[in-house]
C-alpha cells in the first residue's frame, strides 16, 4: 500500500489533465512527455525572443514564432542541428541538454500537426 494514496492519485490526475491539453497527434507514448518538456523549456528560455505558444504572450519582432516555424514543416533532424549550433549574433547559446533540444523540437513539430 502506498503511504500517500491521495498524493499518487492527485499526481496521476494532474498528468492526465496536462496530457489532455496537448494536441491529439502529439500524444503518442513518449512523444507527449517530450512535447511537454519542450514546451516548458521553450517558455523558460525561448520565449525571451520567440512567441512559443499559439497566443502572443511574449517574443520579439525579429524572431519567428514557433507556430510559423512549424508551418514550414521542418525536418526534426534539421531543427535539432539548428538548435545545437551556436548562433553568436542571432540567438543566445543556452547549451541545452540533448533531452531539452529533443523536447523543443517535439514541441515545435506538435504545433504544425
Amino acid at each position: 500500500m502506498t503511504p500517500f494514496p491521495h498524493l499518487s492519485r492527485a499526481l496521476t490526475l494532474a498528468l492526465l489533465l496536462a496530457l489532455s491539453a496537448l494536441p491529439a497527434a502529439a500524444q503518442a507514448p513518449g512523444d507527449a512527455m517530450a512535447v511537454a518538456r519542450g514546451r516548458q523549456v521553450a517558455e523558460v528560455w525561448c520565449a525571451n525572443c520567440h512567441v512559443v505558444g499559439t497566443q502572443a504572450r511574449s517574443g520579439a519582432d525579429a524572431a519567428p514564432s514557433f507556430a510559423s516555424i512549424a508551418r514550414r514543416q521542418p525536418e526534426a533532424a534539421a531543427l535539432r542541428t539548428w538548435l545545437a549550433q551556436q548562433h553568436r549574433n542571432t540567438m543566445p547559446n543556452y547549451n541545452l541538454a540533448r533531452e531539452d533540444v529533443d523536447g523543443v523540437v517535439a514541441y515545435i513539430l506538435s504545433l504544425g500537426r
